[in-house]
């Protein structure tokens, strides 16, 4: 835990001194509440890093060379819905669902979660708008708090006996903190792709069922593709937009167009000649 908040430290340093650098730029700015609304689905694959791991714990245990890389990986489906804020700052309603895995060659161990669940409050800061470039590109961190569900078995791979089957209930639900980076590029301005890689912290050590006092970090990390869209509400009340009803009015038809045009027909202004009466009397004036 201590490792996490030392990364914090720098992040949201960099993020102060861009604030106090541009904070009055045209960036700057709050969405109304009706307004920059989004949905996003993404796909990816995960792994674990605990105990029943033999990654011993590293961020990035192998490479895609290696035949451990590809192990104990599954398929994750994720989401959110949320709200721009300002250009830059997102906040939303995150979900993953998906099942973890884990083993431990050296001792034996392995373990699978069936249906794991992340429910998750999240905010993105996009670097690139905070410093006003003008690029259809994204450049982001994502930290987020929330819960996390869980309901592990932990067998013993010699004998195949049943060590640990937790929680005795359908899930157990933990507290969770996801941190992540990300960058996308918006093909259209409501439509943008993204791609994310980081992990979930899982309190506790009871993940994988096997509970180790020297090594009591857990984590599951995800690597996702995924798709957004933005759209925007319509307002409440006619309060939420006091211009849209003075152009509305201004827009409307009066009847003052088509009796003009009808007048304008009948006068020497449609042909710019003079209209000549046929009446004697109008002849001799």
């Amino acid at each position: 835990m201590t490792r996490i908040f030392k990364l914090f430290i720098p992040l949201f340093s960099l993020i102060i001194s861009f604030y106090h650098v541009n904070c009055q730029t045209d960036n700057y700015y709050f969405y109304q509440a009706h307004e920059a609304w989004e949905g996003s689905l993404s796909f990816g694959v995960n792994s674990f890093h605990g105990d029943v791991n033999d990654n011993s714990n590293k961020i990035f245990p192998a490479t895609p060379f290696q035949a451990s890389f590809y192990k104990n990986r599954h398929f994750v489906l994720g989401g959110y819905f949320g709200k721009r804020l300002t250009p830059f700052w997102t906040v939303a309603f995150e979900f993953k669902l998906a099942h973890v895995s884990g083993a431990h060659k050296n001792h034996n161990l392995a373990f699978i979660s069936f249906w794991n669940n992340e429910l998750m409050i999240s905010t993105t800061l996009d670097i690139l708008s905070m410093c006003n470039l003008n690029t259809n590109w994204s450049v982001y961190p994502k930290i987020g708090v929330g819960l996390y569900g869980y309901k592990t078995k932990l067998w013993n791979t010699i004998d195949g006996s049943m060590m640990n089957n937790y929680p005795m209930d359908p899930y157990h639900y933990t507290f969770g903190l996801p941190f992540s980076i990300g960058a996308g590029y918006r093909i259209l301005p409501e439509l943008r792709i993204y791609f994310e890689t980081g992990f979930t912290w899982v309190a506790g050590d009871a993940l994988d069922g096997q509970i180790d006092s020297r090594r009591n970090f857990e984590a599951v990390w995800n690597t996702m593709i995924g798709v957004s869209y933005q759209f925007d509400f319509p307002p409440v009340n006619a309060k939420a937009n006091p211009r849209s009803n003075t152009a509305n009015d201004a827009l409307k038809d009066d009847g003052v167009t088509k009796k003009y045009k009808k007048m304008r027909w009948k006068s020497n202004l449609g042909t710019g000649k003079p209209r000549y009466s046929k009446s004697s009397s109008m002849k001799k004036h």
